[in-house]
């Protein structure tokens, strides 16, 4: 499937390879690791309510270094699979000039509202959670969305504007 980042969850962590005599073991075959967690101060929280993270190879087409610049990139991915109750999904490559089949997106109190997680109708049936981190009325959840899928907050329906590659208010949907 072909998933375009929207935005990106909070929590950022790497791997390397094993063999920490190569002098490349940070660079070559490393991984990173993206989910949702919420900061407090300087502090990070890992609050999950829906464990799981999105995950970039080397050879991805990511650069750790300046992770903005991913957003309204389009990547061929696999999954998302679900892997000792946590959901996992691999962004395996870069593609130029195809139009995604999903968007990746992070939505947060402070940013997009308050959402009833208890209630069943806070989106639609097309949105997969991949990882939401709840404390309290704080949240930050990395969802895949459709582009005719919503996700209900006290501001209104949020969903994805396909033109554009953001996050609006349903209304702006709609024009």
């Amino acid at each position: 499937m072909r998933v375009c980042i929207v935005s990106l969850g909070t929590n950022w962590w790497a791997m390397h390879s094993r063999d920490l005599d190569d002098p490349y073991c940070f660079r070559r075959r490393a991984a990173w690791f993206n989910s949702a967690g919420l900061r407090y101060g300087s502090r990070l929280r890992l609050c999950w309510a829906y464990p799981g993270h999105i995950r970039f190879n080397q050879k991805s087409g990511f650069q750790p270094e300046y992770p903005q610049r991913s957003i309204g990139k389009t990547f061929l991915c696999s999954g998302p699979n679900c892997v000792g109750g946590r959901t996992h999904l691999l962004f395996a490559r870069l593609l130029d000039g195809t139009e995604p089949d999903l968007y990746l997106v992070t939505v947060t109190d402070a940013s997009n509202g308050r959402i009833s997680f208890s209630s069943p109708a806070w989106r639609s049936a097309g949105v997969r959670p991949i990882s939401i981190s709840l404390r309290g009325r704080r949240y930050e959840a990395m969802l895949l969305m459709g582009a005719q899928d919503w996700v209900r907050t006290d501001l209104g329906m949020w969903g994805v504007h396909s033109e554009s590659h953001r996050l609006v208010l349903a209304m702006e949907v709609l024009k």
